[in-house]
């Protein structure tokens, strides 16, 4: 087995389990963004990027509406970065939640939101605060 296909098969146990912390710590182990995203069947893809970026790129076979997106900053805060938001941007009407795993925790964003819903500027979708690892069980499921 090679080494990539070993550690998709590690990340999509992780993702199973909801132990983002523990994929944030393997991409940062590895010094390279992971990508990984559910479809709406729950089917679990995997993409890796280098060590600074890696974009939303839903492969062939991918069912929609996307449930969730979640990549890696190795080494690096969880923040929406260009990159990210131009992924935000095009995925506005077939993807619901988003997360960004960085060192001090993990950030989220929703889209379909209400009409007095805080939004990240210029966005349609939720602007949230990281929460810390340590508090990451209390509001993500």
């Amino acid at each position: 087995m090679s080494d990539t296909h070993y550690f998709e098969d590690v990340f999509c146990r992780l993702v199973v389990n909801n132990e983002w912390e523990e994929i944030y710590h393997v991409s940062s182990t590895l010094q390279r963004e992971v990508s990984i995203l559910i479809d709406a069947s729950n089917s679990i893809w995997i993409d890796w990027g280098d060590q600074s970026e890696v974009t939303l790129s839903p492969p062939y076979g991918a069912k929609l509406p996307f449930k969730l997106w979640v990549h890696t900053h190795p080494n690096m805060p969880a923040y929406w970065s260009a990159t990210d938001r131009d992924s935000l941007r095009i995925a506005s009407n077939i993807l619901e939640t988003a997360y960004v795993l960085g060192r001090d925790g993990l950030l989220f964003t929703r889209s379909n939101l209400g009409p007095d819903a805080v939004c990240i500027p210029g966005l349609p979708w939720s602007q949230e605060n990281v929460t810390q690892w340590s508090k990451v069980g209390e509001v993500i499921r």
